[in-house]
Order: structure tokens, then sequence, then C-alpha cells
């Protein structure tokens, strides 16, 4: 099964991307990007890394992007392949290209989302990332 992290301080989307990932996924919830960090590099110790984290950009203390660099000086730590690292999917309220560049030329980001998004767009963003195919969306993981 999936295995990812939702990094956001507001609980209510918190509990959205829990919801509807919870199908296809089995998912940690952290509110900072410090939680974030431990969790990442707790979950790299244990030889049982993330397949994807969502990773909001306004966060309190270490905001996003800070985190999502200091993710891949982890995984550099680790020396992991590319194909072993983390996929990331960007989330913010930020309509912001220089944000979006920064996610994808530093933090290597996957993908990014705008908020508010719907369980629709976030399903779609998963089978384009090859998480899920079209004939599982609805259905529980294996």
């Amino acid at each position: 099964m999936l295995k990812a992290l939702i990094v956001e301080d507001e609980q209510v989307n918190r509990e959205f991307l829990l919801l509807a990932l919870k199908p296809h996924a089995a998912c940690t919830a952290v509110g900072t990007g410090e939680a974030c960090l431990r969790e990442h590099q707790r979950a790299l110790a244990l030889a049982a890394p993330f397949d994807l984290i969502f990773l909001d950009i306004m966060l309190p203390g270490i905001d996003g992007l800070r985190t999502l660099e200091q993710l891949r000086a982890t995984e550099d730590a680790f020396d992991l392949s590319e194909s072993a690292r983390a996929k990331v999917i960007v989330t913010t309220v930020l309509n912001d290209h220089n944000t979006a560049s920064r996610a994808f030329i530093h933090g290597h980001a996957a993908s990014f989302l705008t908020k508010p998004f719907r369980a629709r767009e976030l399903m779609d963003e998963l089978s384009t990332l090859g998480f899920i195919t079209p004939d599982t969306l609805g259905k529980p993981a294996a």
C-alpha cells in the first residue's frame, strides 16, 4: 500500500486529505515542517520511507519550501536514488509562480496544487504520478 505523509497545519485540510487518501494510502499527518522532518527521518531510518508527501507551503516554524529543501538534503544523506525519493505534492493557497518554481527547481517537487482543490483533482494527480490507476479510483488499495 502507498505510504503518505500529510504536512498541513490547518485541521480541516488535514482531515480532507486523510479522508480522500484513506482508500489508497496508509497516511501519517503532521502540522509543522519540523514534525515532517522528524517523521521523514524516522521512516528512512526504519527503511520504510514515504512514497508520497503532501506539503503545505505556509506552515508555522519552518515553511514548506525550506522543509522540502531539508527533506531532499536528508535523502541525499541517506544516499537515496532518484526513484527511491518521496514524490512531493506541494499544496498552497498562493498562486505564485516564484513559489512554484522554487518548489520544482530546488526541491524537486513532483506536483503543485493550489487550494482549494477537490478530491477529483487530487485523484487525477495521483493517477498522473502513477500512484493509482483510473480503474482503482474509488476502490480500496489491496
